[in-house]
């Protein structure tokens, strides 16, 4: 566990500045608008944040605070993972709530009698609900890791692998669990007394300021926790990355294949394609008149012209006597 680191991680981002003041600022206005219910909102909207920063320290991912870029996917994240927290919680209200109830009346009742009854009975209840408490806050990390995996309520609803988990890693969730504790009175103290001295406007700023630091403290050593658990169990068990296909960056374009017609077509039929004639061969004697304008003799023409005939005529019978 490196605790320094989780202290200062954030002061390494190149743009901390501005999306911590973005964090406050949300934390701002939702405390003001708790009263009317519609706070409520930015803090599911912070939670959903804090589920991406615990994610991006388990996968070792830079820089580590995520961009205020994804206020619709963080407010219906943080809706879930509220959800599973009330869950986990319901032991705690279930025993509380009556032994409050419980108190409230034998204290009007016995008053008279015996007073001291009453506020043993609240002793009681009140150190009853802080051992619940603290038992919250040793699977809070369990169940957190295990909702981050997937982002779904089932996940962070595994009592049993939750529970196996816990009780493997005892050593390091009870050093977060004491580390959260002590760090959120520290920077809760500093910050009160930064605004004191500020004045009250200084205070409107630090407060909820030094609420969010504790919150990125606390979510980086649940990303630690994370990471060792993932490593622990081979990359592939509890509140290990989930395996997704990767992104190619490009989707291919569907096909589409022709209808097929009910039409028969008839098949081509090829006709023979006819040879062209050779061309006539050029007429080999010349007439007089052209050899007299080209000047050629008539004798070295004759030969063949008599050569000719005489090929040309077949031979005689012979006579009979």
């Amino acid at each position: 566990m490196d605790i320094g680191r989780a202290l200062t991680y954030f002061s390494e981002d190149e743009r901390w500045v501005e999306k911590t003041a973005i964090g406050t600022g949300l934390l701002l206005i939702s405390s003001l608008l708790l009263v009317a219910l519609v706070g409520v909102l930015g803090y599911f909207i912070l939670f959903g944040y804090l589920v991406r920063l615990l994610q991006n320290v388990r996968d070792d991912v830079h820089p580590i605070l995520p961009e205020w870029d994804r206020w619709g996917d963080d407010l219906v994240r943080g809706v879930k993972l509220v959800c599973v927290g009330v869950i986990w919680a319901l032991p705690i209200v279930l025993v509380s709530v009556p032994l409050f109830i419980i108190g409230i009346i034998i204290d009007s009742e016995f008053r008279s009698v015996n007073g001291d009854f009453a506020g043993l009975f609240f002793l009681c209840s009140a150190c009853l609900s802080f051992l619940f408490g603290i038992a919250y806050a040793v699977f809070q990390p369990g169940f957190t890791i295990a909702f981050a995996k997937n982002e779904t309520i089932s996940d962070g609803l595994q009592v049993s692998e939750i529970w196996d988990w816990t009780r493997d890693n005892i050593g390091n969730v009870a050093i977060v669990a004491i580390l959260t504790v002590i760090a959120s009175m520290i920077i809760a103290t500093v910050g009160s007394i930064v605004g004191l001295i500020l004045c009250v406007i200084g205070a409107v700023v630090t407060v909820p300021l030094s609420q969010l630091i504790i919150y990125y403290f606390q979510s980086h050593l649940y990303g630690q926790l994370a990471r060792v658990a993932a490593e622990g169990s081979g990359g592939g068990g509890f509140g290990a990355r989930p395996v997704r296909e990767p992104d190619t960056g490009w989707t291919a374009e569907p096909v589409e294949e022709p209808e097929a017609s009910a039409e028969i077509v008839p098949p081509t039929v090829f006709e023979p394609q006819e040879e062209p004639e050779p061309p006539a061969a050029p007429d080999s004697t010349i007439e007089p008149e052209a050899r007299e304008e080209s000047g050629q003799p008539e004798e070295d023409v004759q030969p063949d012209e008599e050569n000719q005939s005489g090929e040309d005529e077949l031979p005689s019978e012979p006579k009979s006597r």
